[in-house]
């Protein structure tokens, strides 16, 4: 049973999966107060003290802003969208990378979002990091599959727990609706497609969507 870490482990999809994944897996489950991910002295800090053979990072932060209401005084929320979605990604990569290429050994999952193929009104930003994403793990993949590295992304839908209840429930029931399942994701689904991308080695540079069939 090797050692996961679980980035954003303690919020609302976080909290919820850690209690299942640490059946098989010894759980690292940490919360920006524990590392904050855009600072990469500390995520190196943690990598230099932690051997672990797996990476989760759940960690993200969304701003909903319409383009042509974009101002000088919301430019702060851009840079914060950037700097954990982008730059907490690329802290991660590049810290957990050199122990795993040693030890010829690795499994890394990134979260991206239905929103990365599917954007919704306000969710330029956002969008746009999830499909950032998305193109970062076939790039690691490239560059470390040969040291028994996989890195994926899951591109999330709506799931019961974390963003999804941060949108109003007006919206959020109509959203509902229009998935093909008409319900959200289960925590358990999620948790299957985890495991299933930690115990496989020839899936790699790939982004799973888990949204109920809502991109058909």
């Amino acid at each position: 049973m090797g050692k996961l870490v679980v980035f954003g482990g303690s919020g609302g999809l976080g909290s919820k999966l850690v209690g299942g994944l640490n059946k098989d897996y010894d759980v690292i489950p940490l919360s920006s107060k524990d590392v904050d991910v855009t600072n990469f002295d500390e995520v190196k800090d943690f990598f230099s003290n932690n051997e672990v053979e797996s990476v989760l990072n759940l960690s993200g932060y969304n701003h909903n802003m319409i383009l042509h209401k974009y101002t000088k005084d919301k430019s702060i929320e851009v840079k914060k969208q950037i700097e954990i979605n982008i730059e907490g990604n690329l802290n991660i990569l590049a810290n957990c990378l050199p122990s795993m290429r040693e030890n010829k050994y690795g499994r890394i999952i990134l979260i991206s979002s239905i929103l990365s193929s599917k954007p919704v009104v306000g969710t330029s930003v956002y969008s746009g990091c999830k499909a950032f994403i998305d193109n970062l793990v076939k790039t690691c993949t490239i560059e470390n599959v040969r040291y028994g590295i996989t890195c994926n992304s899951i591109q999330l839908g709506y799931f019961d727990g974390g963003m999804t209840y941060e949108i109003p429930k007006s919206i959020r029931d109509n959203f509902e609706k229009t998935i093909p399942l008409k319900r959200w994701g289960k925590i358990i689904e999620l948790e299957n497609t985890i495991r299933y991308l930690l115990s496989t080695e020839y899936v790699s540079g790939t982004s799973l969507k888990v949204n109920g069939g809502l991109d058909f």
